[in-house]
This record gives structure tokens, sequence and C-alpha cells, in this order.
């Protein structure tokens, strides 16, 4: 008879652990605990793209160039994208006029870059452009380090039946809100003049 009760005190507290168990397995997966486990999975997904986004964006913003020496006044510059250019002095500072001396590069950056955008905007507009040619002169302070201190850029589009609005506006859109060059020399306080006439092909 012992035995007998002892084995239903045994079987009762089986099922109040499995009843126990079940409950809490009810409590795991109820709909409050899926919802809280979904959000807590979606916040770090969207951590760990941020984090890959940052990592990529700093990639694309980070540009790098190599300056190689080339004896005397002479440089060898190789560019991320892969391209290699000469610069050298006037034989009077030591060069052998091989290449455009620095400074003329950075004119031919700013022109590059605002060129690029104008020929951009241009096409977007469909406009019949058969040339288009940047004419940049500038001018330096007298004293050390005879920065830049005015720039005047002019350009000639030429092409068929041209918009003088569009045209306009891909000029100013270039100076105001796309070239980095000509804004980032802007910032440092070069005063930069943008102007353009337009030719029929």
């Amino acid at each position: 008879m012992q035995g007998y009760s002892a084995l239903i005190i045994r079987l009762a507290d089986i099922q109040k652990q499995v009843s126990k168990t079940n409950y809490l397995i009810c409590l795991e997966y109820s709909p409050k605990n899926i919802i809280y486990w979904i959000i807590k999975y979606v916040f770090m997904l969207i951590c760990i793209f941020r984090s890959w986004a940052a990592s990529y964006y700093r990639t694309l913003c980070v540009m790098k160039v190599t300056i190689n020496w080339g004896g005397e006044a002479k440089f060898s510059g190789i560019s991320g994208s892969g391209h290699t250019l000469i610069m050298d002095g006037p034989p009077d500072h030591g060069g052998q006029n091989q290449g455009p001396r620095p400074m003329e590069m950075l004119l031919l950056g700013l022109g590059g870059c605002t060129s690029f955008d104008v020929m951009s905007i241009l096409k977007k507009s469909r406009q019949d452009v058969t040339d288009c040619r940047a004419e940049i002169d500038a001018e330096r302070a007298e004293e050390i380090p005879s920065v830049f201190t005015h720039i005047r850029i002019h350009f000639v589009v030429t092409g068929n039946k041209l918009k003088k609005n569009l045209v306009e506006r891909a000029v100013s859109l270039s100076a105001e809100k796309y070239c980095s060059a000509s804004i980032m020399l802007e910032k440092a306080g070069v005063h930069i003049e943008h102007s353009f006439e337009i030719k029929a092909a």
C-alpha cells in the first residue's frame, strides 16, 4: 500500500514538472515573446547593415595617390585608379620641363571636374553638343605661399541648336552644387568666376 502511495505521489510530481515545462514552452513561444525576438533580431541586422554601409562609404570617400621623386624637380604621380603622370619644374628651378607644374595640375583637375559636370548635365538635357572647352586662367598671390586668389572658368560649348538657358543651368549647377574641386577652392577663399559662350556646330 505504501509503495502504491509513493507511486501516486511520484506520478503527481512528474505531472507537475510536465505542466511547468509546458507552461514555460508556451511562455517562451507566446506572441509577445515572438514579437520581442523578431524586433531584437531585426535591430541587430540593422546595426550590422549600418556598420557595413558606413565602412563601404568610407572606402568610397577615401582617395589615394603616390608621388615618386624622379630626380631634380621631376616627380611621377600614380593615381588610385592606376594612371601615371609626370610633373616637372622649369629649368631655372632645376627641372627639364617634362611635365606640368603641380599648381597647373590643380587647375587641370578643376577644369576636368567642372567640365565633366557640365557635359553630364547637358547630355541629360538632350542637348546636341559636339565640343566643350573650358578655358581657365588664374591669379596667384605675390607672397609665399603663392596660393590661387582668383580663378576664371570660361566654357565654350559647341553644338546644334543648343538652348542658352540649359547651358547656363549646367554651368551654374556645376559651380554651385556638383563640382567638388571648385566648391572646395571657394570654401578656402578663392574667388571663382564662371562664364560661357555658345557656338553653332
